[in-house]
């Protein structure tokens, strides 16, 4: 008796809860809204202390900013796309791995990386739809990723009772 009752304890912890496609959907949009206020918030910080700083006069200065930038922007980008999904995937009573949903995103900006090249190393040969399809594409990689990570790892944060 005793033996039966863990084996159905364990199979309600390894349930996983029914995927939503709002759900998800709203995981991706809360994602790439928070990465791109705190990558885009914090490059625009970054360059109008560089301009107030006077440092478009010195080549040196501006290099500066732009490496500060380079650096501080997909930091940001990756750390605010998992924060956005995490937060809003684990509302209710489902929850899922962080570290999952940052490896995601930092795989995701990878991804975006190898859009944003493919789409100016073709330059003039693509057609307009091309690019209308594939530039949302480049900023919602890391959010999509990241949601990629975060939904293989959900389950319920306590077991459902039958």
């Amino acid at each position: 008796m005793d033996e039966s009752i863990n084996v159905e304890n364990e199979k309600q912890n390894r349930q996983k809860p029914p995927r939503n496609l709002a759900r998800i959907a709203c995981e991706i949009l809360a994602g790439a809204a928070t990465a791109s206020a705190l990558a885009f918030s914090s490059v625009y910080v970054v360059g109008y202390g560089a301009v107030i700083a006077g440092w478009r006069e010195s080549c040196m200065g501006g290099l500066a900013a732009l490496a500060i930038i380079f650096y501080v922007f997909p930091t940001l980008y990756v750390l605010g796309g998992a924060v956005g999904v995490y937060f809003v995937g684990r509302r209710g009573d489902e929850t899922g791995s962080f570290l999952a949903t940052l490896g995601g995103s930092l795989l995701g900006l990878f991804v975006m990386a190898l859009l944003f090249f493919y789409l100016g190393a073709a330059g003039d040969m693509m057609l307009g739809i091309e690019k209308i399809v594939l530039w949302p594409l480049v900023f919602l990689a890391a959010p999509i990723v990241a949601t990629l990570g975060f939904n293989l790892t959900r389950r319920y944060k306590e077991p459902p009772s039958s």
